[in-house]
């Protein structure tokens, strides 16, 4: 370790090390008192605004845990989030408290920079240790604030933390540049997508019909299985959002296009509601199943239906259906079988290109990370120059 360093534990060099109360909502929420949560909590920002108000009674029912500016705070309870954390600072007009699920580390401002802290603390090393301490069942981990308290952090002079605070703080800057050049690249190329599509389909120079006058429905093949009474195997069985399990036996062995016919994607379009699928297949009464005797017809139509807002055709808000009847009423514009082939050429092409800048993307958000945790490693070794 480098000359001038020690090992402190963590209960030695900060005033406050706690857990969050369990405070009761009421409807009285004022905008003064917020309440953070873990969903506020992000490595690189806290979402102040976003945090629900609680009334001026709850809030001093709980005022021990009213925040100040350097406390960090770290996610402590969940499942997949706990190691998130951040530093809090005093936002004008509003005063917060934080939850059960949040733990708080209130350093020695004469011994612990809090934003140094925060950088161990995310480091690979600080997570490790963090980790190790991870208890309770699969479906509620929990982190203990008597671990965090033994928890040994490699310790510098109080000028040289703010150094290396800076130094990381103006990496991570141009980690961030980097990675908004690249998510602005494939969103440029995803826009590209739907503009073209939106562009083709918007022309209204086609003939148009519906999806019972060029396909063939077979939902009357479909078969639910209840999944206590379903025999594993590699056949793959199909809901209204693609494969939901894998079954020993099929009821399709051919290329079709299914169409979602409930659930909230439908309106939130999330993910794609059409999907062609080939060979052996199993599928449930969650999917429209349509049979095409024209390979570029099909894939026409799952463009088109995946660029086009389905809301006039869909009943239920709090369970959206689409059902057959209103399935064959959608108006499809559909141009000759040339034409077609050639939509359906270019929308591939665009689409390759696409995948491509996806790939190419996480591929740079992991060099990111890579380099971020290469970076904290030398903060913490001394080696940060």
């Amino acid at each position: 370790m480098k000359t001038g360093w020690k090992i402190e534990k963590l209960i030695d060099v900060c005033h406050k090390i706690t857990q969050g109360p369990n405070p009761k909502y009421d409807k009285a929420g004022v905008q003064e008192f917020r309440v953070l949560k873990t969903k506020d909590l992000y490595d690189n920002t806290i979402h102040y605004d976003a945090a629900d108000t609680v009334s001026e009674a709850v809030f001093c029912n709980h005022q021990r845990a009213e925040l100040i500016s350097g406390d960090v705070l770290l996610a402590i309870v969940g499942q997949g989030s706990i190691n998130k954390c951040n530093v809090f600072e005093v936002r004008d007009g509003a005063r917060f408290i934080f939850t059960r699920a949040l733990g708080l580390i209130r350093p020695d401002p004469e011994r612990l920079n809090p934003y140094f802290l925060k950088n161990f603390l995310q480091s690979s090393v600080g997570k490790s240790m963090i980790d190790a301490g991870i208890g309770g069942t699969s479906g509620q981990q929990v982190v203990t604030t008597t671990h965090l308290k033994q928890l040994s952090i490699p310790l510098p002079p109080l000028e040289e933390q703010k150094r290396i605070v800076a130094v990381l703080d103006e990496a991570f800057e141009a980690l961030a540049r980097a990675r908004a050049h690249a998510e602005a690249n494939l969103q440029n190329a995803r826009e590209l997508f739907e503009s073209y599509l939106g562009n083709v389909f918007g022309d209204g120079n086609w003939p148009e019909k519906t999806l019972d006058q060029i396909s063939e429905n077979l939902d009357r093949v479909r078969v639910p299985i209840t999944k206590s009474e379903r025999v594993a195997g590699d056949i793959p069985y199909y809901g209204a959002s693609g494969v939901v399990d894998h079954v020993a036996d099929y009821l399709f062995d051919e290329d079709l296009l299914l169409v979602s016919e409930d659930g909230a994607n439908l309106l939130a379009r999330t993910y794609p509601i059409a999907f062609s699928i080939s060979g052996k297949s199993w599928v449930n009464n969650h999917a429209h199943v349509l049979r095409f005797d024209d390979p570029a017809a099909q894939e026409f139509v799952r463009l088109y239906l995946n660029s086009i807002s389905l809301e006039p055709y869909v009943s239920g808000m709090a369970q959206p259906k689409l059902n057959q009847k209103q399935l064959n009423r959608i108006s499809i514009p559909f141009p000759d079988d040339a034409t077609r082939s050639e939509i359906v050429r270019r929308a591939h092409a665009i689409s390759e290109e696409t995948q491509r800048l996806q790939g190419n993307y996480e591929a740079a958000l992991q060099d990111l990370e890579d380099l971020r945790q290469s970076l904290l490693q030398k903060a913490f070794a001394g080696e940060l120059t």
